[in-house]
């Protein structure tokens, strides 16, 4: 009797696999726009990765921008590092997307400063802040580059 069980279960799981599968998937598409915002009009090299996708070498002047999509992963593990690096072999990293501190946002631009990046976060009326952005400034990592 528990072998027949057994079998009922594995076939209703693999019957409801692809359903499950769909649900679990459809995390909120992410957007990452990152602007050049360094002092003196320089030219900024970005390179951004995570452990599953390598978005590429980006370069940068002053004002410019990109932006990169991605969905985070139902483990709630998603990691996007970049290195920034300037003029006279200077080199950063930061980590640009960390899930447990970025999860509540679908949107996110981050500005880059010598100092380090601020994220910028327009208000989209949906929270209880009314009317009022959001722009957090972080040191660089420790990381070497």
């Amino acid at each position: 009797m528990a072998h027949l069980a057994r079998n009922i279960f594995i076939l209703w799981l693999l019957t409801m696999l692809p359903f499950f599968g769909n649900a679990l998937s459809r995390s909120s598409e992410i957007s990452v726009a990152i602007q050049n915002l360094l002092e003196d009009q320089v030219d900024l090299t970005v390179h951004c990765k995570s452990r599953d996708d390598d978005i590429g070498v980006q370069y940068l002047k002053s004002g410019e921008h990109f932006l990169f999509h991605f969905r985070p992963n139902i483990f709630g593990t998603t990691l996007f590092y970049c290195s920034f690096a300037w003029e006279d072999g200077v080199c950063r990293r930061f980590d640009i997307y960390e899930y447990d501190r970025d999860k509540t946002y679908t949107d996110i631009t981050w500005q880059i400063f010598k100092e380090g990046p601020c994220r910028f976060i327009e208000d989209d009326g949906h929270d209880d802040k009314h009317g009022v952005d959001d722009i957090i400034c972080f040191q660089w990592s420790h990381d070497s580059c």
